[in-house]
Order: structure tokens, then C-alpha cells, then sequence
């Protein structure tokens, strides 16, 4: 699956260059495609460090963190989007470091951390997928737990209800040895 993925951008990215160069030329198609890394590498380093700099506020309870977070993990994409040769990718990336862009696909990396984090969760036995939504393994019962039906019966006795007349125990106590 990986791979046909790699094989549909490996064919935009080529199609998109020979376009520009059928188009424009190829000596200004290479000239495109370095202006383009330089000006993404510079628009990253402007807004990462005022992603960088929302992300230290809100370690310091200035913000909240959510938005920070978000636009950490979008930069993060954009970066590897910029340093990916080629036209499409680097625009790509370029459009991920602009605020606007930024703000809309928020929502986005927000569920899809959620949602990682619900899988994370569930792979650690702590059993997150009743509050996120996710499917309900077998057995009905979120983690593939099986309910048994049962009585709760409560014992009039005093003491640890051992039997009538028994006293409490308050230490833990070995049977004796013979």
C-alpha cells in the first residue's frame, strides 16, 4: 500500500515538473522548483519560530495548548514536506506553514491524535474506545471482555463473614504449621 502511494506522488511530482518545463522551459523549471525549496525553507523558519515561540507560552500556562500543539504537529509535516525534493511537495509544505491553512486543518490533526491515542490507549490495556467511538472487540465489552452475570449477596454476619461468630482478622495471618 506504501508503496502505490509513493508510486501516485513519484508520478505528480514528475508530471508536474514536465509540465513546467513544457510550459515554461526547462531551465526555468529547475530555476522554480530551487526558488520554491528557498522560499519554503524560509517560511519555515519565520513561522516556526512563531509556532515554536505559541508552544513555549503555552508550556508556561500562558495559552491554551491545544492550538500550539497542532500547529507544532503541522510544521513538523510541513518540514518533512519541504525537505521531500520536489515542486508539489515543497507547495505543499509551503501552504501548511500559513496560519489560515493552519487553522482550518486544526480540526484534523486533533481527531487524528485522538484517535491515535485512543488506539495507543487500548494496546496498553487501558481501554479508551467506549469514550472515542472506536469499535467494540468481542464479547460485547470494550477490550474483548466478557460479562458475566452474577448476584451480590451481602452477609448479615459481623466481622469478615466467614461464618457466625468468627471475629475479624486485623493482620494477615498463616495457618499453622503442624
Amino acid at each position: 500500500m506504501a508503496l502505490r502511494y509513493f508510486a501516485v506522488y513519484a508520478l505528480l511530482e514528475i508530471a508536474a515538473f514536465v509540465a513546467m518545463a513544457v510550459w515554461l522551459g526547462f531551465g526555468w523549471a529547475v530555476l522554480i522548483s530551487i526558488a520554491a525549496g528557498v522560499l519554503g525553507f524560509l517560511t519555515l523558519r519565520w513561522q516556526g519560530r512563531k509556532v515554536f515561540g505559541e508552544l513555549r507560552r503555552a508550556a508556561n500556562n500562558e495559552v491554551d495548548a491545544r492550538a500550539p500543539l497542532a500547529d507544532t504537529a503541522l510544521v513538523a509535516a510541513s518540514t518533512i514536506l519541504l525537505v521531500i525534493p520536489g515542486v508539489v511537495s515543497t507547495l505543499a509544505g509551503i501552504l501548511l506553514l500559513f496560519p489560515p491553512t493552519r487553522k482550518v486543518l486544526r480540526p484534523v490533526v486533533v481527531a487524528v491524535g485522538a484517535k491515535r491515542m485512543a488506539t495507543a490507549m487500548d494496546r496498553a490495556g487501558l481501554y479508551a474506545t467506549g469514550v472515542y467511538g472506536s469499535r467494540i472487540r468481542a464479547g460485547g465489552v470494550p477490550g474483548g471482555g466478557t460479562v458475566v452475570d452474577g448476584v451480590v449477596v451481602e452477609s448479615d454476619t459481623p466481622g469478615t463473614g466467614f461464618g457466625p461468630g468468627t471475629t475479624p482478622m486485623t493482620t494477615p495471618q498463616l495457618p499453622p504449621t503442624r
